[in-house]
C-alpha cells in the first residue's frame, strides 16, 4: 500500500472554508474563498513578487545574462523533456491560445514531449513522435513519477445530525488514487451511461473524505487477499449534482433529496458505489447493473444464488471495516461516522489538480 500523504497543517488552516449555502435553488460558498485560488499554493511558499518604484526601469541584462531560451520553439535546443499526460481529452491548440482550432486531444497515460516551461499565457509546446503537434494548457501533465490529484483544503461548518439538529461538522476530501493503486476508478457520472443519457461532469476523479479512504485502504486490503479488486462508480457528489439528480429521479431511497433532513451521503464524501473484479479482470456477478434504479436493485430482492454469494461477501467486508449499507442499493456503502463530515458542493470540473509523486 502507498504511503499516506497528507497537507501541512498550517496550509489546511489558511484555507478553511465556510459551509456551503443554498439560495434559489443554487450552491455557493458564503466568502468565495475560491474566486482567487492559485493551486500551486498548495504545494510551497511562492517566491516574492518583484515590484518596481514609480518611474523604475528594470536594469540591463549584463554580459553575462543568458538570452532567454523559447521553450516553445520547434528549433529549442534541450527545451523539451518526456513527460505523462496524467488527465483525460486535453486539448492541443493549433497555436498557444485556446481561442484558436483545436487539433488533437490527448489521454492521460500518453507519453509526448512538452517544452519544459509554459510559454504564451500558459501554454506548452506539444511534440508527438518528434514534430511539433500544438500546444496544450499547463497543468496536464507531469514528468518522472509525478501524477497530478485533486486536492483541497479542509473545511469547517454546521451540518444536519439525524435528530434534525445543527452539529459541528468537517470534510477533508482526497482524491483516492493518491493513497493507492490496487482500486479501479470508473465514475459512472462522468459518462454518457446515466439516467440522464449524458454526463454531471467530465472528469474519472474520485474524491472521498480521508477518514474514509482510511477504512476503505482496509477492504481493498481483505479484498485483494482474496483476489479481488474494489470498482469505485461514485463516491463524492457535489451537492449541486445531489440535488439535480434527485430532481429527475425524485425518489428518495434511490437518489436523496440534499434539502430533506440529512441530505444525501455522496455530497458528505463519505458513500461509496462499488462492485468486484476478480484477477481475470470480470465484474463479478451482482444482481443488476450499476445505477439500476428499480426493486431489483434491493438487496432483498429475488436473484441467483452467485450474486446472493457476492452482495453478502461484498457486504460483510465492508461492514467489518466500518461501513453501513442501504438496502434499496445493493451497491451503496457509507461511512459509519456520516454525522461528523460536511456536505459540499465542489464542482468535480473544478477541484484544483496538484502535481505530486507517488
Amino acid at each position: 500500500m502507498k504511503k499516506y500523504l497528507r497537507l501541512s497543517a498550517a496550509v489546511l488552516a489558511g484555507l478553511a472554508l465556510t459551509a456551503c449555502s443554498r439560495w434559489n435553488g443554487t450552491y455557493y460558498y458564503d466568502n468565495a474563498v475560491f474566486a482567487g485560488f492559485d493551486p500551486a499554493s498548495l504545494a510551497g511558499e511562492l517566491p516574492a513578487p518583484v515590484t518596481l518604484d514609480v518611474g523604475e526601469t528594470p536594469a540591463a541584462p549584463t554580459e553575462t545574462t543568458a538570452a532567454p531560451t523559447r521553450v516553445d520553439s520547434p528549433d529549442a535546443a534541450e527545451g523539451f523533456t518526456t513527460m505523462t499526460v496524467v488527465a483525460d481529452n486535453v486539448p492541443v491548440y493549433a497555436t498557444a491560445s485556446a481561442e484558436s482550432r483545436q487539433v488533437d486531444t490527448l489521454s492521460a497515460g500518453t507519453v509526448v514531449e512538452m517544452s519544459q516551461t509554459a510559454a504564451n499565457g500558459g501554454f506548452r509546446a506539444v511534440k508527438l513522435n518528434g514534430s511539433i503537434a500544438g500546444y496544450c494548457p499547463d497543468g496536464y501533465a507531469a514528468a518522472g513519477e509525478c501524477r497530478l490529484y485533486g486536492e483541497l483544503p479542509v473545511e469547517y461548518g454546521m451540518a444536519k445530525n439525524e435528530k434534525n439538529e445543527y452539529v459541528p461538522a468537517e470534510s477533508h476530501l482526497i482524491d483516492v488514487t493518491r493513497y493507492t493503486d490496487d482500486v479501479i476508478i470508473a465514475m459512472q457520472l462522468a459518462t454518457n451511461d446515466t439516467s440522464i443519457g449524458e454526463p454531471f461532469y467530465t472528469r474519472n476523479l474520485c474524491m472521498l473524505q480521508y477518514d474514509t479512504m482510511q477504512k476503505l485502504l482496509k477492504a481493498i486490503e481483505i479484498f485483494g487477499k482474496d483476489g479481488y479488486t474494489v470498482k469505485i462508480y461514485d463516491a463524492y457528489r457535489p451537492t449541486s449534482v445531489q440535488q439535480r439528480w434527485f430532481d429527475i429521479i425524485r425518489v428518495h431511497k434511490w437518489v436523496a433529496d440534499p434539502s430533506i433532513g440529512m441530505g444525501g451521503r455522496h455530497d458528505r464524501g463519505c458513500a461509496i458505489d462499488m462492485s468486484l473484479v476478480d484477477a481475470n479482470g470480470n465484474e463479478l456477478e451482482f444482481p443488476t447493473p450499476m445505477h439500476t434504479f428499480s426493486d431489483a436493485a434491493a438487496r432483498s430482492a429475488q436473484m441467483t444464488a452467485e450474486a446472493r454469494k457476492n452482495v453478502d461477501y461484498m457486504t460483510k467486508v465492508m461492514v467489518s471495516c466500518g461501513f453501513d449499507y442501504i438496502n434499496s442499493e445493493w451497491w451503496h456503502f457509507q461511512d459509519t461516522e456520516i454525522e461528523s463530515y460536511l456536505p459540499t458542493d465542489h464542482p468535480i470540473d473544478e477541484i484544483p489538480l496538484v502535481a505530486a509523486e507517488k
